[in-house]
């Protein structure tokens, strides 16, 4: 029984991380309407449903990674942080060198083109805004909440968990990059992403994924309903102005949908579920592709916006998986490490 629920658990996070990755793509796309110079309204629309459940249902199943793959197992500081420099450093590293090469080659066609420099270079290391591939946030994002990791294994009462879950709740929708002109490594917005990180590690702890699995076939539906009516509600009242009650209502949706899923459909998004990673820090320039050298090509054919739309998520998901099946049989793990694959 214990080896069922624990192949279980894995297996409805796996799903919910192929739920979150392509929801991440899906916001990525940008195909050009000729008639406003801007991105098609459905697209926008589609964005604007999915914005609460993205990110932070991303960051959540980092924390629940962590504990499962490092907190449970008892992992070291000095272990953790080598292992999460070569996991989250090296492609980041890697993904700022490449960026610039394609910012200096198609300056001309990008959509952000600026002039590269040998200052703006080292500054890209450190700085998201204004630099190519802007996604690489979440990877400076992920070494920071990495670097906390002492403060993780330290919390062993369940209140002191419970207060630190409320602390950091409370101060998730200040903003802190006032402090600085720039925001360096993406500290200051840190307090953004870090109440889902440890949400994911203190669930997982005491257990709370559990009592949704008992009643996913109520929750699922009851709390997809309530994401809707909170979302309509923050669009006319700004209820989440002030605390993230649609994310959090997001991620639970997320969870029971990923949990009622295992049960009917164990196999879903097997095909690229494996390579997150690639497909987070690679498929953006798939679709870039489409965007600015297909679709703009074609002259933005307004008949064709809803093929190119699933033409694009397609690319951000399977072209960065080919490219993680090839760089998979490289027998160098050093530039497997570079590409996200272990």
């Amino acid at each position: 029984m214990e080896s069922k629920t624990t192949t279980d658990r894995i297996n409805w996070l796996a799903i919910l991380r192929g739920m979150t990755i392509m929801f991440v793509v899906m916001n990525h796309i940008q195909l050009l309407d000729t008639s406003t110079g801007e991105n098609h309204q459905f697209i926008e629309t589609i964005n604007y449903w999915l914005h609460y459940l993205r990110i932070p249902t991303f960051v959540f199943v980092s924390g629940t990674l962590l504990y499962y793959t490092r907190i449970n197992k008892g992992w070291n500081v000095p272990d953790l942080y080598k292992d999460k420099f070569t996991r989250i450093g090296l492609p980041l590293i890697f993904c700022t060198c490449l960026g610039t090469i394609m910012q200096i080659m198609f300056n001309g066609v990008v959509k952000t083109p600026h002039p590269v420099t040998l200052e703006s270079f080292f500054r890209s290391f450190v700085v998201i805004e204004g630099f190519p591939w802007p996604h690489r946030w979440y990877l400076m994002t992920l070494l920071t909440l990495m670097l906390l990791y002492p403060l993780y294994i330290s919390i062993k009462k369940r209140s002191l968990s419970y207060i630190l879950l409320v602390v950091l709740f409370l101060f998730q929708k200040t903003d802190l990059t006032g402090i600085s002109e720039t925001n360096w490594f993406h500290i200051f917005s840190i307090n953004r992403y870090i109440p889902f990180f440890v949400l994911g590690i203190v669930s997982c702890h005491y257990g709370w994924w559990t009592k949704i699995l008992e009643h996913t076939k109520i929750i699922a539906p009851a709390s997809w309903i309530l994401y809707v009516i909170m979302v309509f509600m923050d669009k006319f009242f700004q209820i989440n102005e002030f605390f993230p009650f649609c994310e959090l209502v997001g991620i639970l949706s997320m969870m029971s949908t990923a949990m009622l899923i295992d049960k009917f459909i164990p196999s879903l998004f097997h095909s690229f579920r494996n390579y997150i990673f690639p497909i987070y820090l690679f498929g953006i320039a798939f679709q870039a592709f489409v965007e600015l050298i297909v679709w703009r090509g074609l002259g933005c054919p307004e008949q064709l916006v809803i093929p190119f739309y699933f033409i694009n998520l397609g690319f951000g998901i399977y072209c960065p998986v080919l490219m993680g099946k090839i760089v998979e049989r490289i027998p160098v793990k050093f530039i497997r490490q570079c590409f996200g694959i272990k």
